[in-house]
């Protein structure tokens, strides 16, 4: 009879605790523009709208891009993601100068793989082989799934003639779902599968 009560309380106790084998989920709020907060909102809106102007890695509207990231980087000059998206603007017009100015930023704001190899590919394009071999050394240690640092050093490898060592980066870039920049090269018959 004991045992019974104490089952009983404790099965009561279990119900009422909120305990009753029902999760409450907590509640998801909807956040369609990816602004966290952390920064001051008329900054972030501002990289978002031009954020979404990039479609497989190529800004299309890049007059619209390069004021809404100007107008960020205005309201919030340490925001290295924005440096760094302006960086990659400036890639796609090979300023390859402006570009390092700016990546330079973005790596000291934003210390992420994809500012590194962003940097080490403006490097690249000045013909600074050892700054972009540098950048793109230090992307991989801060992520070695990064396809896109592989890809860059990859074709760097290709550029000084080590080609068995960029097809060997370039297919690790494939492998890891960048594989553009290897298919071209087997197309072209630098590399071979």
């Amino acid at each position: 009879m004991i045992k019974r009560c104490i089952v009983l309380l404790l099965t009561t106790a279990f119900f009422l605790s909120g305990c009753s084998g029902t999760v409450a989920q907590p509640k998801v709020t909807h956040n369609p523009t990816g602004i966290s907060g952390a920064l001051h909102h008329d900054a972030q809106l501002a990289y978002a709208k031009a954020h979404v102007l990039w479609k497989n890695g190529v800004c299309e509207n890049p007059a619209k891009a390069a004021g809404l990231l100007r107008e960020a980087l205005r309201i919030e000059p340490k925001y290295g993601e924005a440096w760094l998206r302006r960086g990659r603007l400036l890639i796609q017009f090979e300023e390859y100068e402006a570009a390092v100015e700016d990546l330079d930023k973005a790596v000291r704001y934003y210390p992420q793989s994809d500012s590194y190899a962003y940097r080490g590919y403006a490097e690249f394009g000045l013909g600074n082989y050892m700054g972009a071999k540098k950048n793109y050394e230090r992307a991989l240690e801060l992520d070695s799934k990064s396809g896109t640092a592989w890809n860059f050093l990859g074709e760097l490898l290709l550029a000084q003639l080590k080609i068995d060592e960029g097809c060997d980066a370039l297919e690790e870039g494939s492998a890891l779902g960048y594989g553009e920049p290897y298919d071209a090269a087997i197309e072209r018959g630098v590399c071979v599968p």
